[in-house]
């Protein structure tokens, strides 16, 4: 039942809906982290800075460590993971290995960069989103019982969150490609 109000239109129900309000806010939380993640690396790439050389100092988030990780990340990520000199003048894969730019050439990849790990980044959130959408399509079993449901939960979120880094650095999907050409400005 849809109820107008000051702000807005809600939904109404049991108290079921309270864990998808709750999942709806924090979907939209990480859509807002990720929408500002975007909008930083076109300024940067605007302002000419996908230098690696840019100290971590002029990052807006105190949160970021020297080598790239949250505080209590405890995923490997991206940092680092491209070190050879094949890997700067690399081809598109996958989604972007049709990829052309304005003039038709193929576009090349420095996979060395910061840009690129950022990109990586932003497939590997793409990636988590479509897995956690199939996480919940699964059936959920009180096998166990219910009382490590919070261990459980937690555990399972880093095992999807391991399982799409995997997928994002061994699957060559392409969309950090893609994404990559696209804020190289290598398609003007």
């Amino acid at each position: 039942m849809a109820v107008m109000g000051i702000s807005g239109m809600a939904v109404t129900g049991t108290m079921g809906d309270t864990r998808s309000a709750q999942d709806t806010a924090a979907l939209q939380k990480e859509a807002n982290k990720f929408a500002d993640l975007i909008k930083n690396m076109q300024k940067k790439t605007a302002m000419g800075l996908n230098d690696s050389s840019e100290s971590v100092a002029s990052v807006s988030s105190s949160q970021i460590n020297r080598n790239h990780k949250l505080n209590g990340d405890y995923t490997q990520g991206f940092y680092g993971a491209f070190t050879s000199e094949s890997d700067k003048n690399a081809k598109p894969s996958g989604f972007a290995a049709n990829s052309r730019t304005s003039n038709g050439k193929i576009p090349t990849i420095d996979k060395t960069s910061e840009l690129y790990e950022q990109s990586m980044e932003m497939e590997n959130y793409m990636v988590k989103m479509m897995l956690s959408s199939m996480r919940n399509t699964v059936q959920k079993s009180e096998l166990f019982g219910k009382e490590n449901d919070y261990a459980r939960k937690m555990y399972e979120d880093m095992m999807y969150d391991n399982m799409a880094e995997s997928m994002t650095k061994n699957a060559s999907l392409g969309i950090a490609d893609q994404i990559y050409i696209e804020l190289s400005g290598q398609r003007k």
